[in-house]
């Protein structure tokens, strides 16, 4: 099993050979290119299982290492698997079984006699044993665990937090450097202020670049002369100047500004009709006009204004011609030099703060990080490499723990990645060990993952040998010798030097053959194994976005044309009809994906979409950050009326209306609306800050029923799958942070850098539906049929100039052979940034051909692909220069002359009609353009399993935890008894009580009216929401120091914001400045009076929680009326559980307890409306005489077990009901204070309350 295998010599490592992997030496750097379908993971398994047998290896030292969770799990299956079968096969002596096996009994086995292959059963088996400790890790997870493993080292804590990102922490130091560093630079130069703000610079600006840094480690940065010397020469350039020569040119302006028109006008004979037309100068003054009026001395003239310039008009003037001529064409030229300058320099200033940011940073946020005891997962790869350059020993210990590794997808490394492979597995001077580096460079597509492919190409002069994977074992022959055709067309198909297409052939994977009998075959050969659709051209080009359109609804056509013969037998893969998902639509943008996905529905056809962008890039992202920042401030009615434009909410136009008028005067028809949402809003907030985020977001989906109205839009399933998704992150997140701000800062910085691999978008179903599916997202997968509608796009990504100066990013010759090292180039100018830009051009149309590549590789029996030209309204080169075009009309002219000069249409479509041959498998066509619709008919559900409706009744649950809340919530809404998830303070009207009842009349003039006095507290708001502020107060305030008060009051209105118009918000603390110092004067019961007890003489929202193990709620009603209370609707049935609760404030006064409720209820204008017949009917009508006894009760127990000598008629006063509004200095109903309901419980009914909880009576 150690025999000599065969290695490739130095000459044949000029080009690779194709990879006998049961042959190839197990010592070296081995490279393997391979191909799409070419069984890498089938390969990496027999490497495995040879390392294991040759090699005398356990699971736990090959180390094997791929770049996602999903595909270790696959590797860890199919090792294991393959390990199971070799021990079933040695033991049985199965030697003719897998095509696996067979081969290693051909190759590794085929000396072995009996001795010998015990002892590789052996191996076998203790392998399998030992599994659970494979080596098989993503490049993070193996990272982390070397570091653990040496954490001295690394210098790492012994324990620490790891957090998937860390831009929460690199936005806090970036935030710190802003105030720190660039407010005072700003502040020292104002002209320089008001150039970041025009450029919306922030902190973000720094994060960005920070994590630009970060994520290549190992790139050389590189500072022009701007950021290597101080701006302050270039700077000089005096306020007062610039201010004077604004004013300067303003007053000519306005001065002379007719004469400058007459001049301009009479000018037009001399003047290019080109540039100078009377349009563009009629556009000129205007912009002057409003540069002038905005009178900002720092801003630049508008680049319309410029035309106006001397040296401008001069260039504009006809040969022989004078050019028109005024001193304020001069001061013009002067403000455009003078802005140039201003430009330079603040760049300049900029391009300084950002050298010293990125300098200081990175240590900053590794000593941050350190303090707080957490990492990210890129610190892990910074942070072995580190150890590793610092202590040579960790590459040599790390070696011995791994005598062997495989890297799967090694295309997609990057050079920290490779440096730490190559420090463990390849250092000069070390006797060889087994390192294979598997990946296919042509499938290299994630650069915005920071993935270089440039590392795979440099790795190859590190390599002692280079293989190939030469046969396709996923697509049919026709499918293979088509891709042949498409890629060997042009030589520098993949743009990059380097970078080369193989030819692979097919396989002999059995498979069920592909049957469509809507289409005969010819020659032998399936036609339209490779289908080219051509768009029309000449005078039928379509526009871009027409031609996308009916690419798409080809697509459709030809989808529902194979459902509809699957159905009746004629489409067939082996002996069953093709299903929906044997379908996939590959695209590149979500945007794409959806006009597909509305197409196909179109048609009549369901579909699902599958892609890799974020979930935070969505519709649902943005609205739910608006509804966290609505409930965060849920007084800010702006915010709020964001928040509810959502369509989550179903408001239409009018509804939004209202609300936009209650920033004025308030229609009193209307008034609820904005109060309803305020407090609805106000709730969830205090849910939120009570019991988490997930707990508030169930409460507000299940309340708003958000998801059957997503559900029942169009493209529901995806939205609320979404939504959902977003949620989740939401959640785990505020469990590990708790906390509003911090929650919706991360939130922010996720919708802006799009989050990690759990963000991207789930499936929305799996239902058998065909496939949308982005082409990062299909690679690795296969279908029987792809449809490739867009790989014509031709459009090149934005280049738009950031508004902050940025690198140039380009690559340049490192020391290594053959080795390149990213530049990250601030400050580039000239020639060094026309090469960076080239350079990034040939990269985007590099990864567009890789792309190409992954698209056409996915199908297994049929593709259509959609190529030709259209009308660009940005460029009449746009689709002639798309790289499906370079890939079969590509010449001798390298990619950036080509692109700059494309080919013709008439020679573009001969090219790909030379890909063409008799009986040949790809066929080129006109795109089918179908007049009418026929969409699909719905399947019948015949034959499918049914299922019986699931009963949405809520039922009573005799286990809970009650409150006064629940229990009244059934009483008044006749809703059924639920438990409560956790029960809240029992304020105004969050038991959603009916309106209030008609009140008893009391004789006129018994009791004077109330006086409209701007602070009177009657004019306050109304709702749960003012009865939350007002409580609130009552819980700060410090009854006995009004002076605190203020305090007291900004607080309350901070923390339970109250909805008004702007007039009453200006009174409000008046308002309840007012009420404290009347409720507090007020003698609420004999001598009681709030301002004289002392603060250690009353409990505010005081909590109970007491057992109520078999509470029969008819006998209560019974009991109640019994005592001569009102009778209380409660639901029939048991409590058995807990009563809980909170109590607005117990006061202890002469030996007596009284229990205070604050009751914010607007019972009426007028002292007779709080006497005692109306607040009797509003205690009787809101079940407060229930809550009281509850309280009481509660009370009852506490003092039973806490105070000495307890007697309920000697200790107990009874409680108080204070309505607010109504109590008033001269406000009295007999000798009694208006507004205050005061009732003593009898001992009789307490105490029979009391067993009645117990389970001891029954009435």
């Amino acid at each position: 099993m150690n025999g000599e295998r065969h290695r490739p010599t130095a000459a044949a490592l000029a080009a690779p050979v194709e990879l006998d992997v049961f042959g190839c030496r197990l010592d070296g750097v081995n490279q393997i290119e391979a191909s799409a379908g070419t069984g890498k993971t089938w390969n990496i398994c027999a490497l495995y299982v040879r390392l294991m047998l040759e090699r005398d290896l356990n699971a736990d030292q090959i180390l094997v290492v791929t770049f996602t969770k999903a595909a270790t799990a696959e590797l860890h299956e199919r090792i294991r698997s393959r390990l199971a079968e070799l021990e079933r096969a040695i033991e049985r002596r199965d030697r003719d079984g897998d095509p696996f096996i067979a081969r290693l009994f051909e190759t590794v086995l085929a000396d072995a006699d009996d001795v010998a292959l015990e002892l590789a059963a052996k191996r076998v088996r203790r392998a399998l044993s030992t599994f659970d400790q494979a080596a098989i890790h993503t490049i993070h997870a193996f990272c982390q665990r070397a570091l653990q493993e040496a954490p001295f080292a690394a210098g790492m804590p012994f324990s620490f937090e790891m957090q998937a990102d860390d831009a929460s922490l690199r936005f806090e130091l970036a935030a710190d450097f802003w105030r720190t560093r660039v407010e005072p630079e700003a502040a020292a130069h104002p002209a320089f202020a008001a150039w970041l703000v025009e450029r919306g610079a922030g902190p973000a600006a720094l994060d960005a670049q920070l994590a630009k840094r970060l994520k290549k480690p190992l790139a050389r940065v590189r500072w022009g002369a701007a950021g290597a010397s101080s701006p302050e020469a270039e700077a000089q350039a005096d306020e007062v100047d610039a201010q004077a020569r604004f004013d300067e040119a303003c007053a000519l302006w306005h001065a002379e500004r007719e004469a400058i028109v007459q001049l301009l006008g009479q000018a037009q004979a001399v003047l290019s009709r080109t540039t100078h037309k009377p349009e563009t100068v009629a556009a000129a003054l205007d912009a002057w006009d409003r540069y002038f009026a905005q009178g900002d001395c720092h801003a630049a003239p508008p680049r319309a204004a410029l035309k106006l310039t001397a040296a401008a008009l001069a260039k504009a003037t006809k040969v022989k011609c004078t050019p028109p001529e005024h001193p304020f064409f001069v001061l013009a030229q002067t403000l455009a030099a003078a802005s140039e300058s201003a430009e330079a320099a603040h760049r300049m200033r900029w391009l300084v703060l950002l050298a010293q940011w990125l300098d200081e940073a990175p240590a900053a946020l590794r000593a941050m990080k350190r303090t707080r005891r957490v990492s990210s997962f890129d610190d892990l790869l910074a942070n072995l490499h580190d150890a590793l350059v610092a202590h040579p020993w960790l590459a040599e210990a790390l070696r011995a723990r791994y005598p062997a590794a495989l890297i799967d997808e090694f295309q997609d490394t990057d050079p920290l990645q490779f440096a730490i492979f190559e420090r463990i597995f390849a250092k000069s001077g070390q006797a060889p060990a087994p390192l294979f580096l598997v990946g296919d460079p042509k499938q290299a597509i994630y650069s915005f993952r920071a993935a270089d492919l440039h590392t795979y190409l440099a790795a190859r002069h590190a390599a002692s040998a280079r293989y190939t994977l030469a046969v396709n074992q996923r697509s049919t022959a026709p499918l293979v010798e088509a891709c042949n055709r498409i890629f060997g067309a042009n030589p520098q198909a993949f743009v990059l030097d380097g970078l080369d297409y193989q030819p692979v052939r097919a396989g002999t994977r059995i498979r069920g053959a592909f049957v469509d009998e809507r289409m005969p075959a010819r020659h032998g050969v399936a036609e339209g194994s490779f289908n080219v659709w051509m768009l029309p051209s000449g005078e039928d080009a379509l526009v871009k976005r027409d031609a996308q359109r009916q690419a798409a609804e080809a697509c459709a056509a030809e989808i529902a044309g194979l459902m509809r013969g699957a159905r009746e037998g004629t489409v067939r893969v082996g002996a069953a009809p093709l299903a929906p998902a044997d379908i996939a639509v590959l695209v590149r943008t979500h945007k794409q994906g959806s006009l597909v996905k509305h197409v196909l529905a179109a048609w009549g056809i369901g579909s699902v979409e599958l892609a890799q962008a974020s979930v935070f890039e969505t519709i649902d992202a943005e609205q739910l950050e608006r509804v966290l920042i609505a409930i965060d401030t849920p007084g800010d009615l702006r915010r709020l009326r964001a928040a509810l434009a959502a369509d989550w909410f179903g408001l239409d136009a009018a509804a939004l209306w209202r609300l936009q008028a209650l920033t004025d005067e308030v229609p009193a028809t209307h008034e609820d609306d904005a109060t309803a949402w305020v407090e609805r809003f106000s709730r969830y907030r205090s849910l939120w800050h009570e019991r988490g985020f997930a707990a508030m977001w169930r409460t507000l989906m299940r309340e708003l029923g958000i998801g059957p109205k997503l559900i029942a839009g169009e493209d529901g399933e995806r939205r609320l799958t979404d939504v959902n998704h977003l949620a989740e992150l939401v959640a785990a997140r505020d469990a590990a942070t708790p906390g509003l701000a911090p929650t919706l800062r991360w939130l922010a910085a996720q919708r802006t850098q799009g989050g990690g691999e759990e963000a991207q978008l789930r499936l929305e179903s799996d239902r058998d539906l065909v496939q949308i599916v982005t082409v990062h997202k299909s690679k690795g997968l296969e279908y029987a049929v792809v449809f490739c509608p867009f790989l014509n796009d031709g459009a090149r990504a934005a280049g738009s100039s950031p508004a902050l100066p940025d690198a140039c990013e380009y690559h340049e010759a490192a020391d290594a052979p053959g080795a390149t090292v990213t530049v990250l180039h601030y400050g580039c100018e000239g020639e060094t940034a026309e090469r960076a830009a080239r350079e990034a051009a040939r990269e985007e149309a590099a990864e567009r051909a890789r792309l190409v590549y992954v698209a056409l590789t996915r199908a297994v029996h049929r593709c259509y692909l959609v190529a030709g030209s259209y009308l660009s309204s940005r460029s009449t080169k746009e689709s002639r220069r798309s790289v499906l075009n370079w890939l079969v009309a590509g010449d001798e002219r390298g990619f950036d002359a080509w692109s700059d000069d494309p080919p013709e249409e008439a020679v573009i479509a001969r090219q790909w009609e030379a890909l063409t041959s008799p009986g040949g498998p790809i066929a080129i066509g006109p795109l089918p353009m179908p007049v009418t619709r026929a969409p699909l008919a719905r399947e019948s559900a015949r034959g499918r399993r049914l299922a019986a409706r699931m009963s949405r009744i809520a039922l009573a649950e005799s286990w809970r935890i009650a409150s006064f809340s629940s229990l009244a919530s059934a009483a008044l809404a006749h809703a059924p008894l639920v438990a409560e998830e956790e029960p809240r303070p029992d304020h105004d009207a969050l038991a959603a009580p009916p309106p209030e009842p008609a009140l008893p009349a009391v004789a006129a003039g018994a009791l004077p009216p109330a006086a409209a006095q701007a602070d009177d507290i009657l004019a306050f708001p109304r709702g749960a929401a003012a009865g939350e502020c007002l409580h609130r107060l009552f819980e700060l305030a410090d009854f006995a120091n009004p002076d605190t008060w203020p305090a007291a009051i900004a607080r309350a209105l901070q923390e339970r914001p109250v909805a008004a118009d702007a007039a009453t918000a200006r009174l409000m603390p008046a308002m309840m400045g007012r009420v404290v110092a009347d409720v507090v004067g007020t003698e609420l019961a004999p001598g009681l009076t709030l301002a004289e007890v002392d603060p250690e003489r009353r409990f505010v929202e005081w909590p109970f929680l007491f057992a109520a193990p078999a509470l029969a709620l008819p006998a209560l009603r019974r009991l109640l009326t019994a005592h001569g209370y009102p009778d209380v609707a409660l639901e029939p049935g048991m409590l058995a559980g807990f009563v809980k609760g909170f109590v607005d404030m117990i006061v202890e006064h002469r030996g007596r307890y009284w229990i205070i409720d604050w009751k914010s209820n607007h019972l009426g204008m007028n002292a007779a409306d709080y006497a005692a017949g109306p607040l009797e009917a509003a205690m009787t009508a809101h079940a407060y005489h229930l809550q009281g006894l509850l309280y009481t009760l509660a009370l009852h127990r506490y003092l039973k077990v806490r105070k000495r000598g307890y007697d309920y008629d000697a200790h107990v006063g009874g409680y108080l009901y204070v309505f607010l509004r109504g109590v008033r200095p001269g406000w009295h109903d007999g000798g009694m204070p208006a507004g205050v309901h005061r009732r003593t419980p009898s001992r009789a009914l307490i105490e029979a309350l009391d067993r009645l909880m117990a389970g001891e009576a029954r009435a």
